[in-house]
């Protein structure tokens, strides 16, 4: 069965996508606000692998900045030296990419 060429959004190409995939990252396209009216912009991001956690939960106690920067350097795929200059843009897509972040709350039970 033939793909469909989707649509990519600008500034993202599928070549990353392939290429990000070769690595091994499961990638994702966060679509972000960039602004008080409503408007969006996609991203490529990755869901942050044990490795980029572990350094962000070093940090996020102690140098919250710190462990902000690790979490967007290692996950945004796409734009990097956009987002690094824009500080709305980067809390954003922080936040955005935080969500990606898999928590699963077990149950303990008595035996």
């Amino acid at each position: 069965m033939k793909e469909e060429k989707k649509k990519l959004p600008e500034g993202i190409t599928q070549e990353m996508i392939d290429a990000a995939k070769a690595k091994g990252l499961d990638v994702r396209l966060a679509e972000v606000p960039i602004d008080d009216d409503g408007n969006t912009r996609d991203f490529l991001v990755c869901v942050p692998s044990r490795t980029v956690l572990g350094q962000f939960r070093r940090y996020m106690d102690s140098d919250p900045k710190k462990a902000d920067d690790i979490l967007v350097k290692a996950c945004l795929l796409s734009h990097k030296a956009e987002v690094l200059a824009d500080d709305d843009l980067f809390t954003g897509v922080m936040s955005t990419i935080s969500e990606l972040i898999v928590i699963r709350k077990g149950i303990i039970k008595n035996v």
